[in-house]
């Protein structure tokens, strides 16, 4: 195999990354060993068997469903310790996307098209976000987002030589905040792969529907499917607490069903992606997460990345 490194990328103005900000990092990567459920999923250690075998079956997973969900990849006290951390930042973050509306490529339309065409049917956002400047620098979600055996391990499964995280302030790590009566509108990821973990289950609903595959442009599908209440070509699945799923959002629509009850459904969203520049513009962060323009503090100068080990 390989030699396994973990890096760090700097743009040209970031050379700053200093002695200390590195012990930090090495040390919630260091805790994030004591948050995955390493007895279930041995991710640590790439050159054991149980790894490759880990790598495979999440491999196929991912590409005969769409999707792989590794239940229980974070252990009890792990999501008992983001429950209590999230607490507060869930009561801030309540219904803080009402008002946005998107279209499903997260787009403001097309007017060379049509009013009823798929690019210019918009949805209102109905849920609560919590983005990546809000999430402390040593809460527990952010020590497993950095884990550089995470990184290398997602690297692994997507097949890719190397994967990065985002270098976007505000969204490379989020929580979506989820209460009665609220959902997520369809739409299509702009990430390669989708990485996502439950850090609590609603009463019920709050199930992840999707449309496996059916292409960014197909739009005589998409319309078809943004008419109906459930679609027969659908699948879906419920986020877990404690699950890590994987989940080919850029080419199969999906949504978030209603939630109901008094239990908030909260998910994070892991980004990482094949290039070390993933960032969305500040107009777009306006429109989606209502930071102003003049307000934005741009792309991260420091970020981690990981290479797969090996192919399986």
């Amino acid at each position: 195999p390989n030699r396994i490194t973990m890096r760090r990328f700097f743009t040209p103005l970031s050379r700053c990354f200093t002695t200390a900000a590195a012990a930090s990092h090495n040390r919630l990567a260091s805790a994030a060993g004591t948050l995955i459920n390493l007895k279930l999923y041995p991710i640590d250690d790439p050159t054991t068997g149980a790894y490759g075998e880990l790598v495979r079956k999440a491999r196929k997973d991912l590409n005969t469903m769409g999707c792989c969900r590794l239940e229980k990849f974070i252990t009890d006290e792990g999501i008992e310790r983001m429950q209590e951390e999230t607490v507060t930042l869930s009561e801030n973050a309540r219904g803080n996307q009402k008002g946005r509306r998107t279209n499903a490529w997260y787009e403001d339309g097309d007017s060379t098209l049509p009013p009823s065409h798929p690019r210019n049917t918009f949805f209102h956002r109905n849920f609560g976000a919590i983005r990546d400047d809000m999430i402390a620098p040593d809460a527990a979600i952010r020590s497993v987002y950095d884990s550089e055996s995470l990184i290398r391990f997602a690297a692994d499964v997507l097949d890719v030589s190397t994967l990065y995280q985002s270098r976007d302030a505000y969204q490379a790590l989020t929580i979506n905040v989820m209460g009665e009566g609220e959902d997520l509108h369809w739409h299509f990821d702009n990430n390669y792969c989708a990485i996502t973990l439950g850090i609590q289950q609603p009463e019920s609903g709050g199930e992840l529907e999707y449309i496996p595959a059916i292409g960014r442009a197909n739009y005589d599908a998409i319309a078809e499917v943004m008419q109906q209440e459930k679609s027969t070509m659908s699948r879906q699945y419920q986020t877990t607490e404690g699950a890590l799923c994987f989940f080919r959002g850029g080419q199969s629509m999906h949504r978030v069903r209603r939630v109901g009850g008094e239990r908030l459904r909260l998910v994070a969203a892991l980004q990482y992606h094949t290039s070390d520049d993933a960032t969305d513009s500040a107009s777009k962060t306006e429109r989606i997460y209502g930071v102003p323009v003049s307000e934005h503090v741009g792309a991260k100068k420091v970020i981690a990345a990981a290479a797969g080990s090996q192919k399986f």
